[in-house]
């Protein structure tokens, strides 16, 4: 039986071991492909390390969110965060490319192990009507930590190298044992607080097989659509991830500092509104949320390769994240909507999968158009002989692939009366 309580202690360990984790996981974003470049890859493959990384995720985030409905979700997230632990160790103290190559697939296999597990945790303990809101402060949460890594990361880099006179390549290690100790932290979280909620020793109920699960034609259409909607939204993303502290750098000489400040920044005024715009839509619907967010988001996207400075730059990426994180929420609480309770750490591993998926082939394809426009400019005659940047091609055409994804959730997903109707308390 749900908790009455939305705020239970189960469901705020876990918003908080997901800060810590967070926080470890985005620490090197502001310059690892620095230091991928230090230990002898070119920019081109630069993105097969993110593609490592999904590809890895993409392949077991269903059979981990599969097997969390039946031997329990607990465990395969303290198996992941420990496996986090020793993975980040191993990267500060990796001498060649090709090994952390093997070891950002690894550590897509503990991920895999952590995310789906862990949202289907929680939306296990907390009451239907209810969902939106609380997503929206797990988010909040993750988001926190990963929007305060680039900035503690940088300062981390920056201290080491500036102040403390370790040198260029030792300054970008000594953040990932950081990162290993907040892993550990966050396994200890989850250890103390977090409520098993499948497995043995939960009710029989709550267990059942999968199989026993029959799908209406609305419900599967509806989530054929969102595996869809999530390829595309998945390619659309990963396609600016790996170029985006190239872009800073190149166009406007940013160090690693300024780009952690920038990536914090955009990533706290955006979580600003995570919390409210997930309750607004428990009483509205997700889907109005979800437009309101995501298409000036992906306008944005268009827009940046355009701006003449680093501030306007900064100021667009800013307001980008701000309303990625409107939609997102309310785009969760939505697959939660639709997603049957018994398999659903089975089908949030799947939309993982699909989103990883799409963001496999994204970050590869992207960083071969940078590295082959980095240093080219194109004129567009129809548009008054517009001059486009080579290095701004990546952003234009994710923003054309996350438009096309907003508009297959809006058009063909139908959400579910319930979540339109009920109101939170």
């Amino acid at each position: 039986m749900r908790p009455l309580k939305l705020y239970t202690s189960s469901v705020v360990i876990l918003s908080l071991a997901s800060l810590v984790e967070n926080l470890a996981y985005a620490l090197p974003i502001s310059y690892f492909p620095e230091y991928v470049q230090v230990l002898g890859a070119s920019v081109a493959y630069i993105g097969l390390f993110t593609a490592a990384f999904t590809a890895a995720n993409a392949s077991l985030s269903q059979r981990f969110g599969s097997l969390s409905d039946r031997v329990g979700r607990k465990r395969l997230i303290q198996a992941g965060l420990l496996t986090d632990v020793v993975l980040g160790t191993l990267t500060g103290l990796i001498w060649n490319w090709a090994p952390l190559l093997i070891i950002r697939l690894l550590n897509g296999v503990a991920t895999a192990a952590v995310a789906a597990p862990a949202e289907a945790s929680l939306v296990d303990q907390v009451p239907r009507e209810k969902r939106g809101e609380a997503l929206g402060f797990y988010l909040t949460m993750s988001m926190v930590g990963f929007n305060l890594g680039p900035v503690f990361g940088g300062v981390i880099q920056f201290v080491s190298s500036d102040i403390l006179g370790f040198g260029l390549e030792w300054s970008y290690r000594i953040p990932f044992f950081i990162d290993s100790v907040l892993a550990f932290i966050a396994f200890l979280l989850v250890y103390w607080g977090v409520e098993e909620t499948r497995g043995k020793d939960v009710p029989a109920q709550s267990t059942k097989n999968d199989r026993e699960v029959k799908l209406s034609g609305k419900m599967s259409f509806s989530l054929k659509i969102l595996y869809i909607s999530s390829l595309a939204t998945g390619f659309a993303v990963g396609f600016i991830i790996p170029i985006s502290v190239l872009y800073f750098g190149d166009v406007f000489s940013a160090s690693s500092l300024q780009i952690g400040i920038i990536l914090s920044i955009s990533g706290f005024v955006g979580l600003s509104c995570n919390l409210y715009a997930g309750k607004i839509s428990d009483r509205i619907g997700r889907k109005p949320i979800i437009a309101l967010g995501a298409l000036p988001s992906r306008l944005a996207t268009i827009a940046l390769p355009f701006a003449p400075d680093l501030t306007s730059a900064a100021g667009i990426t800013v307001f980008r994240a701000f309303g990625h994180n409107v939609a997102m929420p309310a785009a969760r609480a939505l697959n939660a909507d639709i997603v049957p309770e018994k398999v659903r750490g089975k089908l949030f591993g799947r939309l993982a999968a699909f989103f990883s998926l799409g963001a496999i082939l994204g970050p590869v394809l992207s960083t071969l158009i940078y590295d082959t426009y980095r240093f080219s400019t194109f004129n567009v005659s129809w548009l008054g002989n517009l001059a486009i940047r080579g290095v701004g091609i990546p952003f234009l055409i994710s923003s054309a692939i996350g438009l096309f994804s907003l508009l297959l959730l809006l058009v063909f997903v139908e959400e579910p009366r319930r979540a339109r109707s009920r109101k939170a308390a």
